[in-house]
């Protein structure tokens, strides 16, 4: 009997106990730029650039500014993932969607309220024999890389909190609260990014909870009365 009250007991901890599940990232949708400054909406928080861009590709298919193969989605993914194939993004960025420079320039983005480990993802940093340093204020992880629009590059990690690609392809996180965020880039043909945030993760709702509950409580009571 007490090997069955043990076994109940168990399954009523596990039933009880909420079941987490991962949320999507949502990724800045861009609705506006000048080329020195861009605005968008990450889910309910409102995020601005500044910096220098030599174009923007916007929601709805509208682009600023000019670069090679406009308004085309250069957020495809190929073997490995360089934006999917890891543990925190289950969703590659906003089609079309992207802020894209090319020569030295200081870029600041904000955010109007506090934004929990925020991510950066980025399309073609640098070249093979021309690589591009992203020198950031913050301190940084790298989630993954692999082969994306222009290849599969590589990239190395500088003094500080230096990111050096040679055609890199792939998706970064900074650990902390932010309300803004700055690096200075290096120059090159053009290379691409664009921000976003994990959801906040959900849980089994509570009146589910408490149903699974109850039915491990009467587990328990049912295995008393077979001890009686």
């Amino acid at each position: 009997m007490k090997n069955i009250f043990l076994k109940t007991a168990a399954l009523t901890i596990c039933l009880a106990s909420p079941l987490v599940q991962s949320a999507p990232v949502n990724w800045t949708n861009w609705t506006s730029s000048d080329l020195a400054s861009a605005n968008g909406t990450m889910g309910s928080v409102a995020v601005n650039f500044g910096g220098s861009l030599q174009f923007a590709q916007l929601a709805a298919g509208s682009m600023v500014g000019s670069g090679a193969g406009a308004n085309t989605n250069y957020w495809t993914e190929g073997s490995p993932a360089p934006y999917t194939g890891n543990a925190v993004v289950d969703n590659a960025p906003t089609a079309y969607e992207l802020l894209a420079f090319n020569g030295f320039s200081t870029n600041t983005i904000t955010f109007d309220q506090v934004v929990i480990n925020p991510l950066m993802a980025i399309v073609s940093q640098g070249q093979a024999g021309l690589p591009v340093t992203y020198d950031f204020d913050q301190s940084f992880t790298v989630l993954g890389e692999g082969r994306g629009y222009w290849g599969d590059g590589t990239y190395t990690l500088g003094a500080g909190d230096q990111l050096i690609g040679r055609e890199l392809h792939g998706v970064i996180q900074f650990q902390g609260a932010f309300t803004e965020l700055s690096w200075t880039s290096t120059q090159e043909n053009w290379h691409g990014f664009t921000i976003g945030m994990v959801q906040p993760q959900t849980s089994v709702d509570e009146p589910v909870t408490l149903s699974l509950l109850g039915l491990g409580l009467l587990g328990l009571a049912a295995a008393r009365r077979r001890k009686a």
